[in-house]
C-alpha cells in the first residue's frame, strides 16, 4: 500500500465517520461466512506491521457492536478488519463487543464479572471518570512515559488534549486529536424565504416571525394549511445552553462563567422556554413533537417538503447526506440555505460540533501486560495503520487522486469497509489533512454532491467561528460524585416534566410560574449540592480546566 504523504491538518475526521456508520440502515447479520475470514492481503502493507520476534502478547479490546456488519462479512468481532489488524498488530487481539447503544449497561456487566477487556474503549466521558473515581482503570502516566513512542510524541505538543486525559490530577485515558468540522446544523427553505419575501433570520423574534409566515402563508404553493414553520432543533444553543461539560444537561442544569465563578444561571433557561411556548403556542412546531423522540416524524416532514427550518447532526457524513438527497428527490425544486444561528439577549452562538479533541481509551486495572496494550495503541496510531483502516486497500476499495484516496466503487466499500469506523477510535484524524474530509467522497461533477458540498462550506462558515462560539464555556476534569449524580437525574425528570407542561399548557401554566415551580424543586431536591459542587470543582482545580474558546485558537494554526 502507498503511503498518503505529507497530509497537513484540516478537517472532517472519524467522528463523522463514527456518527455516520451508527445511523447506517443496512441489515446486519452474526451469519458467519468464508469471506467473514478473508482478511485483505497483507503484502502491500508490510510498512503497517511491526511483528515482534516470538509469539505475540495477548490483549482484549472492547469494540462497539453497532449491529450492522453487512452479510457475509461476519461479525464485529470476527471479519476482515480484525483479521487484518491482528495479522499486523504487534499483538494477538481478542475483542470484547460493547453493544453501542446501551454501552454502560455492558460494562457495568462485565466489570462485575471480571470480563472487561484490557483496553476500555468508550465515548462517554462521565462513564470514564466514573471508572477512573472507582479505580477500575489506571493512572498512564508511567506506562505512557515507559513503553509509548507515538502518543508520548502526539500529546507532548497539546496542552489541552493532556488536561482533557487527565482526572484528578493524573493521567487514565488515552485522546486523539480530530479536525474541527460541522456537526449539528439549522437548515431553512429558502425559496420559501423567497416567495414570501422575507430575509433570512438573524435575530430571535425574527426567527419566530419567519416561522409563523410558513406555518401560515401556504409557502408550497398547494392551497392548503399544511405546512410547519419550524422544531425545537437546537433551540437551547439560542440561548448558550446545550453545555459539553459532563454534568450539564440542556435547559436542566444551566451553568455558565460569571465574574469568572461557574454558577447555576436560570435567566437562559427562562428565555429559552418563553421561546418554545411562543413556536408552539403559534402553532409552528409539530403538537406531538414531544413524542417525536428520535426525530423521525421531524425528518419525515422535512424531507416531505412540508417543514420551513430543521436541525440535524452530522453535517459532514452520511447521515446529513442522505437527508439531503431525500429532501431533493421529493422537492427537486427545493432550495435550501443552512443559517447561523439566530442572535438572543445572551449574544450569537453555534451548536454543537466536533471538538478537536476527545479522549476514547482507558486501561482496565487488571490488564497484565500494560506494555502490550500502550504498543497496540502506539501501532493504531501509524500513518499507514490509520489509512488502511479509513480508506481500505489501494487498488481495491480506493484509487489516489489528487493526492487523496477516492473511492473506486461506494457500493463495495459499503460492505467491505465504511462500517469499521470503531477499529479508529485512537486514529488521530485531526493531522491527517483533507483527505480525510467528508465532502472528499463526494463528486462535484454530480450536482447533488455539489450542492451538498456547497452547503457543509456554509456550514463551516456558520459555526466554526469564535465569532458564534459553542455554547459550552469550559470543560471540568472532574465529575459528580453518585450520591450528586443520583440528585441530578432525579431532578432532571422533574424539571422536564415542569417545562414540558409550561409549553403544552398555553395560559393555564405560565413560564413565570414554571420557572418558579423548577427553582423550588431544584432547591429542595438537593440541587444546591449540585450547584456548589460545580462551582468548587472550577475554583479548586482551575489549572486543569480546558477553556473551550481557546479550541478557536487551534484554527489560525
Amino acid at each position: 500500500m502507498k503511503k498518503i504523504s505529507k497530509m497537513k491538518a484540516t478537517s472532517v475526521s472519524l467522528a463523522l465517520v463514527l456518527s455516520s456508520t451508527a445511523l447506517l440502515t443496512a441489515c446486519a447479520s452474526d451469519k458467519k461466512t468464508d469471506s467473514a475470514t478473508t482478511s485483505p492481503s497483507t503484502a502491500s502493507t508490510a510498512a503497517a506491521s511491526a511483528k515482534p520476534a516470538g509469539p505475540k502478547p495477548k490483549i482484549t479490546v472492547s469494540i462497539y457492536d453497532r449491529n450492522n456488519v453487512p452479510e457475509g462479512e461476519g461479525t464485529i468481532t470476527n471479519n476482515r478488519w480484525t483479521k487484518w489488524i491482528n495479522e499486523n498488530a504487534p499483538v494477538q487481539v481478542e475483542f470484547i463487543p460493547v453493544p453501542r447503544t446501551n454501552s454502560s449497561e455492558k460494562w457495568n456487566v462485565l466489570f462485575a464479572s471480571g470480563q472487561a477487556p484490557d483496553l476500555v474503549m468508550e465515548f462517554s466521558n462521565p462513564y470514564m471518570k466514573d471508572l477512573a473515581a472507582k479505580g477500575q482503570i489506571i493512572p498512564l502516566d508511567d506506562a505512557i512515559a515507559k513503553y509509548s513512542t507515538n502518543y508520548k510524541k502526539m500529546i507532548a505538543g497539546n496542552e489541552s488534549l493532556q488536561k482533557l486525559t487527565r482526572f484528578n490530577g493524573k493521567t487514565y485515558f488515552m485522546g486523539r486529536t480530530l479536525p474541527f468540522t460541522a456537526n449539528h446544523y439549522v437548515m431553512i427553505r429558502q425559496d420559501w424565504l423567497d416567495k414570501l419575501k422575507l430575509p433570512v433570520p438573524k435575530t430571535t423574534e425574527e426567527y419566530l416571525q419567519v416561522a409563523k409566515a410558513f406555518t401560515e402563508q401556504d409557502p408550497d404553493g398547494n392551497g392548503k394549511k399544511d405546512t410547519l414553520g419550524s422544531t425545537f432543533y437546537d433551540v437551547d444553543a439560542f440561548f448558550q445552553l446545550y453545555q459539553a461539560s459532563d454534568e450539564t444537561l440542556p435547559m436542566i442544569t444551566s451553568y455558565h462563567l460569571i465574574n469568572d465563578q461557574y454558577v447555576r444561571t436560570w435567566d437562559r433557561p427562562k428565555a429559552d422556554l418563553a421561546f418554545r411556548k411562543a413556536l408552539y403556542d403559534a402553532g409552528t412546531v409539530d403538537k406531538d413533537t414531544f413524542t417525536d423522540k428520535n426525530g423521525a416524524k421531524m425528518q419525515q416532514d422535512w424531507v416531505n417538503g412540508k417543514l420551513g427550518i430543521y436541525g440535524s447532526d452530522v453535517l459532514e457524513g452520511i447521515k446529513g447526506y442522505d437527508v439531503y438527497t431525500a429532501l431533493m428527490k421529493n422537492n427537486p425544486d427545493a432550495k435550501v440555505t443552512i443559517i447561523p444561528l439566530p442572535k438572543s439577549e445572551f449574544g450569537q452562538f453555534s451548536p454543537a460540533g466536533a471538538v478537536p479533541m476527545q479522549f476514547t481509551s482507558a486501561i482496565n486495572a487488571t490488564a497484565k501486560n500494560v506494555e502490550a496494550v500502550v504498543k497496540y495503541v502506539d501501532w493504531l496510531m501509524q500513518p499507514e495503520v490509520q489509512t488502511t483502516l479509513m480508506y481500505g486497500m489501494e487498488g481495491v476499495h480506493y484509487k489516489m487522486v489528487d493526492g487523496c484516496p477516492k473511492p473506486i466503487d461506494t457500493e463495495k466499500n459499503k460492505k467491505e469497509l465504511n462500517w469499521n469506523g470503531d477499529f479508529q477510535m485512537m486514529s488521530q484524524t485531526g493531522t491527517m489533512g483533507k483527505c480525510v474530509e467528508y465532502t472528499n467522497t463526494l463528486d462535484p461533477s454530480k450536482p447533488v454532491d455539489k450542492a451538498y458540498i456547497d452547503l457543509v462550506k456554509q456550514g463551516r462558515a456558520a459555526y466554526i467561528t469564535a465569532d458564534r462560539p459553542t455554547t459550552s464555556e469550559v470543560v471540568l476534569p472532574v465529575t459528580l460524585t453518585e450520591d450528586l449524580t443520583v440528585i441530578k437525574n432525579t431532578l432532571k425528570n422533574t424539571l422536564i416534566n415542569i417545562y414540558t407542561k409550561a409549553v403544552v399548557g398555553g395560559t393555564s401554566y405560565t413560564v413565570d410560574q414554571a420557572m418558579k415551580d423548577a427553582q423550588d424543586a431544584w432547591e429542595k431536591g438537593g440541587g444546591k449540592k449540585v450547584d456548589d459542587f460545580l462551582t468548587k470543582a472550577y475554583a479548586d482545580n482551575k489549572k486543569d480546566v480546558i477553556y473551550t474558546k481557546d479550541y478557536y485558537k487551534l484554527l489560525t494554526k
